[in-house]
């Protein structure tokens, strides 16, 4: 793989992981959209901005690394993307918003 490439791929990552996601998108507009070297860049762009849920994300990379095994930064996504989804069920409204409490009930059914 050329080294301009993996220059490119790194740029955008370092635009990624600096949240700077309109660069990136603007980066990954100029890629051809069937160079599936950058498909793990494109994942990770919709991840970030929302657009991909992190279990959807997940699935895309399962199916990069069944392909191969070894997709290049396929692993350290799905990671974080079973974190994201992790996370995401821990602020569930149970937990943000709890039940109100019970009032005690006499035998008869007053409170």
């Amino acid at each position: 793989m050329p080294s301009d490439t993996n220059d490119a791929k790194a740029a955008i990552d370092a635009l990624l992981e600096a949240n700077d996601l309109d660069a990136a998108r603007q980066a990954l507009s100029e890629v051809d959209a069937k160079d599936e070297g950058y498909a793990v860049l494109r994942i990770k762009l919709a991840l970030y901005d929302g657009s991909l849920p992190a279990g959807a994300a997940m699935q895309k990379l399962i199916a990069l690394m069944r392909r191969d095994a070894n997709w290049p930064g396929a692993r350290e996504l799905y990671q974080e993307a079973s974190n994201v989804a992790y996370q995401s069920r821990q602020s569930s409204v149970s937990h943000s918003h709890p039940p109100p409490p019970v009032r005690e009930r006499n035998g008869d059914g007053s409170e």
